[in-house]
């Protein structure tokens, strides 16, 4: 009977043991340099365990990480002074009192951050993150011809600089695929506006919804907002958007 009860219990520890790598996502550590509230900075590998909320930094590869509160941080440069560095902060947005994690995408009088309801998959995006149940998901789906061509796989955003950069969409799992219709649930990614002058951030959304969480941003130039309330501009158009408000507003 004990024997039993024993096995049953190995049993159940060893299926616990494997859903949770069934389910594993690595969250490795990144060569970051981390800027401080007080100008003070360290360089080092920074990781997000849990969330990116949590970060935690060690400067050698082999010492002991250490916890430090997001608060303190004014500024995360990953991959710092190569062609591949990315500039992420925390930062107050207009529709509530929290905080949220962004990355600065394009700096000028109005700068442009993006968010995703995946705060550790923004990061991370230039890693392959994948769990084993995505991967077998995803191994399923590209293995039906024709799909790959119904799912979007990247946003692509014009700047005012004439650049374009591409956004790439991962999705977490794949659905419907024995019914001849591919669908996927994927983190979304929200677009910021940023004044220089500012340290708040305003959601890109429709224009009249825009206008009445963000009047404030724009007080400073009436035409502006007449013509925002008058759909003459496109708010999703970020480069004409940002080119319109230096010309007019006197930027």
């Amino acid at each position: 009977m004990i024997k039993n009860i024993i096995l049953i219990l190995v049993v159940l520890l060893s299926s616990i043991c494997a859903a949770q790598d069934f389910e594993l996502r690595a969250t490795p550590y990144v060569k970051c340099k981390i800027v401080y509230k007080d100008n003070s900075s360290e360089k080092g590998f920074l990781r997000f365990a849990s969330s990116a909320f949590s970060p935690q930094f060690k400067k050698d590869e082999n010492e002991k990480s250490k916890k430090i509160d997001f608060e303190l941080i004014e500024k995360i440069i990953s991959n710092p002074d190569t062609e591949n560095e990315r500039i992420f902060q925390y930062l107050n947005h207009n529709y509530n009192k929290f905080k949220i994690f962004v990355e600065l995408i394009y700096s000028d009088v109005l700068s442009i951050y993006i968010s995703s309801t995946d705060s550790d998959d923004l990061f991370y995006s230039d890693f392959d993150r994948q769990n084993i149940r995505e991967m077998m998901d995803q191994a399923k789906f590209e293995g039906l011809s024709g799909f790959t061509k119904r799912l979007k796989m990247s946003d692509t955003l014009n700047l005012p600089n004439g650049k374009k950069i591409k956004l790439p969409i991962k999705y977490l799992y794949y659905y419907n695929l024995n019914y001849g219709i591919a669908s996927g649930t994927r983190a979304k990614l929200n677009y910021y506006l940023m004044k220089n002058d500012s340290q708040i951030l305003y959601k890109v959304e429709k224009n009249k919804r825009f206008i009445r969480k963000s009047i404030e941003l724009f007080n400073d130039c009436p035409t502006l907002l007449n013509d925002l309330k008058q759909d003459k501009i496109n708010l999703f158009n970020l480069a004409k958007f940002i080119e319109y408000y230096k010309d007019e507003c006197g930027n």
